[in-house]
């Protein structure tokens, strides 16, 4: 039996990829150097190193927008992050992009998010406004280059530079302590600017049929929005199940046609083309979206149960600024290091939903 070397799969790489993608003989170095694995390339090995962390597992039990405790059918982030990969990887790999480092990055993009999704990281920056703030996406660098020390080197998981650069896509609050090497931001892979419109369709399609299983809005209200009629048509009926599924695909299949366009009319040696959808699709997508706003995010049923949550953040933070024998001891190690605020703001990102709620019954 032939089977398949790493240097194997990177020269299938580089005769196969996109001039605009990421080799993984490009992905970067670690911080801290390491053999090659004889079978996987760096990427790969990033993409499980990131399936087996704690912060990973955690996902399971943190909200997306309806909280994880109330059904076994919402959607958790956890849930959320692999269905971000899983398009990812189909949109990378129709574009001819790195799969494998889309697939990274899908499935570490929101291993910063606390409990209580949006609300709870409100909460947090908030608390640390005088600290450097806190925003998820700069929680999840901070997560791999450091927090999740699994074998105690001090450099987290030691992805690669690739992926660390592509999890800090998005703002940065001023005093954020990040890597200093992954600072000032340089430009992004392709594949980062990928992951972030794959995380929307995602939400975006799964979002509506949460909220429809929530209840929360009909089917006959939903059945007015454009892109709704449009899947209702490709479906060639009322199945619901049927009608989002197709919500996603119109959104995948507008992205990989759009951007194959520009990458077509790019001339060579061009920067890389906008990651984007069409224009018409574009309009479609944020009607959408803005009524989950309205009839969804903004519900009050949700909001009742995510400004608990934020409520109970806020509790904790102030308990334990004043008494931290209660976090544990890996915790209040790194107070000398980190400072107090930013030690406590770590440990209660780092909670799931019901840990929270433990803690502060």
């Amino acid at each position: 039996m032939v089977w398949l070397r790493r240097e194997d799969h990177e020269d299938r790489e580089l005769r196969w990829l996109s001039p605009w993608a990421t080799p993984s003989r490009n992905g970067g170095c670690r911080r801290l150097p390491e053999p090659e694995d004889p079978l996987r390339t760096v990427f790969q090995r990033d993409r499980d190193r990131v399936l087996h962390a704690t912060a990973f597992r955690r996902l399971q039990h943190k909200t997306q927008v309806v909280a994880a405790f109330e059904g076994d059918h919402f959607r958790s982030r956890m849930t959320h992050s692999l269905e971000v990969a899983q398009m990812a990887r189909s949109v990378a790999r129709a574009l001819r992009c790195n799969d494998d480092l889309a697939e990274a990055v899908a499935l570490a993009h929101d291993l910063g998010h606390p409990p209580f999704g949006h609300v709870g990281e409100e909460a947090l920056h908030e608390a640390m406004h005088a600290h450097g703030g806190f925003r998820h996406n700069a929680q999840g660098a901070r997560i791999v280059d450091y927090l999740e020390d699994r074998y105690g080197h001090g450099h987290g998981l030691n992805l690669t530079r690739a992926v660390r650069t592509s999890l800090l896509k998005g703002r940065i609050p001023d005093g954020f302590p990040v890597s200093p090497d992954l600072m000032p931001k340089g430009s992004m892979p392709i594949e980062a600017h990928l992951v972030d419109l794959c995380d929307k369709i995602a939400y975006l399609s799964h979002d509506l049929d949460d909220g429809l299983r929530a209840g929360l809005f009909r089917e006959e209200e939903a059945a007015g929005l454009r892109l709704w009629q449009l899947a209702r048509a490709a479906a060639g009926g009322d199945n619901r199940q049927r009608i989002v599924s197709e919500v996603a695909s119109l959104l995948i299949h507008d992205l990989v046609e759009t951007i194959d366009a520009a990458i077509a009319d790019a001339p060579s040696g061009s920067a890389p083309p906008r990651v984007q959808h069409s224009s018409a699709m574009t309009v479609m997508a944020q009607e959408l979206l803005e009524f989950l706003r309205l009839r969804f995010y903004k519900s009050p049923r949700v909001l009742t149960v995510m400004n608990d949550g934020a409520a109970r953040i806020r509790k904790l933070f102030s308990a334990l600024l004043a008494d931290q024998v209660s976090m544990p001891e890996s915790a209040r190690a790194r107070i000398p290091r980190d400072g107090l605020h930013r030690t406590v703001c770590d440990y209660i990102a780092g909670m799931t939903d019901r840990y929270l709620h433990r803690a502060t019954d």
